[in-house]
């Protein structure tokens, strides 16, 4: 093993702990405990943590459930937890175990504390608690109110910060297409470089609701009666809800279909990018008609009940395409209890060819100047959240594009809002590690799979991390497969440094992915 004390402390810019004790210094009874956990319902992470029914936006769809599952539970459970937790600062934090086994508990455990262990000893969680997915999980918190990274249907019940409905609400694409916020003109000039102007919300989107749902299952045919404990409708009902299916997907198709080209359709997914397809062709718009149709309506349909019908979770969005983007950028700031908004970083967005995110990188002189240019949106931001009993940290996807073609000016167009702790949360508190401390103004986050531990891993680029120049936000190794999954925080002086320190990052990994 190599010896933790041999690298470097990381010490944050700051933590969420700090942030929200920055604007609630005396009332220590009502610090929040953190639960972080990703959610699913496509797979049920593990055989007692139940995939998603009521809330349904969460997964990127797969047909391969059980040759995925163990996957899904690494990332779900433990890669994007544990990167939540080295932000987290002197609070609880709860981590739910992958497997019941003893074995598996206790290594679960030990890959979060070994990641931890590497930030200040002010910064580190209070109480690190890993649970058994039907355990308490108020023990340990000292009946705090949990801040649940994303709503799941085992909260319910539970003392939240937030109730899931809202939650689930305010991550939903739905809510930010009629959330009135508006766009922001920047006017580029030698006496004011920043002026900002805002326009009304344009109304260029149009939402495809559900009229109703479909029945229960052990009210339809034979088919769907003995299969009453899989929600799908199966492509061989005779009953209702098979004509219902398909006359509800026949009228979502015929909207989409008979919209001009090129245009954007959402649903609801909102993890890693998910759940947005990009039309601009007519190639386009039948691989889009074959998806829709055969893959994700019917199942995400299938799943809309009495239960979950009010949160409108299969509502579709169809909008006008931005054609001429010259920025992806993720900003990501944290909302006091007060409103108050607190500038974190902005990011460039890293996606692959689907569109999915995988990535992040940031240029840590210029967050000054881009802080005083995204000032204004994330305030607007944050009181749309404020107004809605939302605090804590948040993310913004914002596409910039040139206003009427012209060099004058740029518009800001907010393309998703993640009301969670994001991906490129950590790359916004690790300026001081980087770029004040050691001259590495350039870094990037991203994770890997590799099939090596995080000691082997380490030996290859022992001068890095010995160096401060990476450092691990992420890890766990599964003991089964012998595969690690990683989250990366990769730093160097120049762009062309920090790509070539990615490239040889990507020879040894089987995959660099979100």
């Amino acid at each position: 093993m190599v010896e933790i004390e041999c690298l470097p402390e990381v010490i944050l810019d700051t933590t969420l702990a700090r942030l929200d004790k920055k604007h609630n210094p005396t009332d220590d009874t009502k610090q929040i405990a953190l639960l972080l956990c990703a959610t699913n319902s496509e797979i049920a992470p593990t055989s007692t943590l139940a995939r998603n029914t009521n809330t349904t936006p969460e997964d990127c769809s797969s047909e391969e459930h059980k040759k995925i599952q163990r996957s899904v539970a690494v990332k779900s459970l433990s890669l994007v937890p544990q990167h939540d937790a080295f932000a987290a600062g002197n609070m609880p934090v709860i981590l739910f175990d992958l497997d019941n086994s003893e074995r598996d508990s206790h290594h679960s455990k030990e890959e979060a504390e070994r990641t931890v262990s590497s930030l200040a000893t002010d910064q580190r969680p209070t109480h690190l608690v890993l649970f058994q997915s039907n355990g308490n999980l108020n023990e340990g918190t000292r009946d705090r109110p949990l801040a649940a990274k994303m709503e799941f249907d085992q909260l319910e019940g539970l003392p939240l910060a937030l109730d899931l409905d809202t939650h689930y609400f305010l991550n939903s694409k739905a809510a930010l297409c009629t959330s009135g916020l508006p766009r922001y003109v920047t006017i580029a000039s030698e006496d004011r470089p920043y002026a900002r102007i805002y326009e009304p919300s344009l109304d260029n989107s149009t939402l495809l609701d559900l009229p109703d749902y479909s029945t229960d299952p052990r009210a339809c045919c034979s088919k769907c009666m003995s299969r009453h404990g899989n929600v799908k409708i199966p492509p061989d009902c005779t009953g209702p809800r098979g004509q219902w299916l398909k006359t509800q997907i026949y009228r979502l198709m015929s909207q989409i279909s008979s919209h001009p080209l090129p245009f954007v359709v959402k649903n609801q997914q909102t993890f890693g990018g998910g759940g947005t397809f990009v039309v601009s062709s007519q190639r386009d718009l039948l691989e889009l008609q074959d998806t829709l149709s055969n893959r994700i309506l019917p199942k995400l349909l299938s799943q809309i009940n009495s239960s979950n019908a009010h949160l409108k979770p299969a509502t579709l969005i169809l909008s006008e395409m931005i054609t001429d983007p010259i920025g992806d950028w993720g900003l990501t700031f944290f909302v006091s209890r007060s409103g108050k908004c607190t500038f974190l970083a902005v990011t460039e967005q890293v996606v692959d060819p689907s569109k999915a995110w995988i990535g992040s990188t940031i240029t840590y002189p210029d967050q000054d100047s881009l802080e005083t240019r995204f000032t204004p949106i994330m305030q607007r931001i944050g009181a749309w959240l404020s107004k809605h009993g939302y605090y804590g940290p948040c993310g913004a996807d914002i596409l910039e594009s040139r206003r009427g073609g012209t060099n004058e000016s740029t518009q800001f167009d907010i393309v998703d809002l993640n009301v969670r702790t994001s991906g490129s949360l950590v790359l916004g508190l690790m300026k001081g590690h980087f770029s004040k401390r050691r001259g590495l103004h350039e870094a990037s986050s991203f994770s890997v799979n590799v099939k090596m531990a995080r000691d082997a891993f380490i030996r290859i680029f022992e001068s890095q991390f010995r160096e401060g120049q990476m450092v691990i936000a992420s890890w766990y190794e599964d003991l089964t497969s012998g595969v690690s999954y990683g989250n990366l925080l990769v730093g160097a002086q120049d762009k062309k440094s920090l790509q070539e320190k990615v490239a040889r990052i990507k020879e040894i990994a089987s995959e660099v992915s979100f």
